[in-house]
């Protein structure tokens, strides 16, 4: 890289024109201050930062084989390896600068067509789509192949991302509802392409799903279409895609479908608080002043059931709730609070607590068991209890579990 930066100070030296110093700084991933010194020192000053070496020498064979996966970009890379150790790492453009230096190649780069910018007032647009054929092994061998649900206020780029094991209406409505209540309110239009689940295309005629268009109505926003990668009216959506790809640098770090949804939880945290390339703002900051455009959500308790069949329970001190004939847990923090509970099509039985969704579970997955408790749950309830360090939960929960299995329910 220094030698790059040399290379190109001595051509406007045999032009006799002095460069801009803050131009080529930023091309090379440099301080202003360190190119002024190479146009003062020359070859000297070059030689002597190459020998100090850099903070990402010692993490290049993790670089090179996280760049190996599909689809990865440079700040995916970057970004996991920030969170793993801390704030002692050089920025973001001397990581690109060394990655250049050392001729690392990273999954997914190539041309790309050009992407007009398409602007909207604040709270007039969402745009969503589905992330579609991940697949990452967790810490234990266990392989997830999933898609996740985005999308993206127009005016503020507020993200959402929600993980799915299936793309069905039923997920596509849930994953709506949700973004609803996060948010506190519906713009004017959500805009999405021709999702298999809202639209059959035969030939040239398409047959819409009438039952999302009424929970459109409901909702209190209208329902729009555009062609398939359009970036005049969806590529702020898009552009989202870019943070899911940093999903593939968690390959191997995380445990079970918990682990997983909390990866995609930081990453949607990210992408929210990192300020964003138009605009220049983090969403989040934005995000507060489109927040008193959105409109007011239609009726929840009906929306909720055109989701699914829903009833409204007080949790008992068991942790657990009752749809499709069984019981389901929820987190401890849930006992004596009145919360929603959704028993959908697809078989998916989710809780909500004040707007919030607190539990997920799958009816249409593993044995059918009258009692069903998420370890996660399960530990909680057993924090505190006499006799139990806080090492000793989780063995105990397993063991509790699995007894309560084989009596028929777990």
């Amino acid at each position: 890289m220094e030698r790059n930066v040399m290379g190109e100070l001595n051509v406007y030296r045999g032009s006799g024109a002095k460069p801009n110093f803050s131009e080529i700084a930023r091309r090379h991933g440099m301080d202003r201050h360190t190119v002024a010194k190479y146009w003062r020192e020359g070859e000297a000053a070059a030689d002597g930062r190459s020998a100090r070496g850099s903070a990402f020498d010692p993490l290049e064979e993790v670089i090179r084989a996280k760049a190996q996966l599909p689809g990865m970009t440079k700040m995916a890379v970057y970004a996991f390896l920030r969170e793993g150790r801390g704030e002692g790492l050089p920025g973001y453009g001397a990581f690109t600068a060394w990655c250049r230096g050392r001729d690392v190649p990273f999954g997914g780069v190539g041309g790309r067509e050009p992407h007009p910018r398409f602007e909207t007032p604040p709270g007039r647009q969402l745009q969503f789509d589905w992330k579609e054929g991940m697949r990452l092994v967790d810490s234990e061998g266990e392989v997830f192949e999933f898609s996740v649900f985005t999308a993206t206020l127009g005016y503020s780029r507020k993200h959402r991302f929600i993980p799915v094991r299936s793309r069905t209406l039923d997920d596509l409505l849930s994953c709506l509802l949700a973004t609803f209540t996060r948010l506190g309110g519906v713009p004017e239009e959500c805009i999405t392409d021709n999702m298999s689940c809202l639209v059959t295309v035969s030939g040239r005629r398409r047959t819409r799903q009438e039952r999302a268009w009424r929970f459109a109505r409901e909702a209190g926003f209208e329902l729009r279409l555009c062609a398939p990668r359009s970036p005049q009216t969806k590529g702020k959506d898009e552009s989202a895609n870019r943070f899911l790809n940093r999903l593939l640098a968690y390959g191997g770090e995380f445990t079970g479908w918990s682990g997983l949804a909390e990866a995609v939880a930081r990453i949607e945290a990210q992408a929210n608080s990192e300020p964003n390339r138009t605009t220049g703002l983090p969403p989040d900051a934005l995000f507060m002043r489109e927040k008193e455009s959105l409109r007011p959500i239609g009726n929840l308790r009906l929306l909720e059931s055109m989701v699914g069949d829903v009833s409204v329970q007080t949790v008992p001190p068991t942790m657990l709730v009752r749809a499709a004939g069984r019981e389901w847990s929820v987190p401890r923090r849930c006992i004596g609070r009145r919360v929603s509970v959704i028993a959908m099509p697809g078989g998916q039985v989710v809780v909500r607590m004040a707007g919030e969704e607190v539990a997920v579970h799958d009816a249409a997955s593993g044995p059918s068991r009258p009692i069903n408790y998420d370890p996660d749950h399960y530990g909680q309830a057993l924090e505190g209890k006499r006799g139990l360090a806080d090492a000793d939960i989780a063995e105990a929960a397993r063991a509790n579990l699995a007894l309560l299995d084989s009596l028929g329910g777990a």
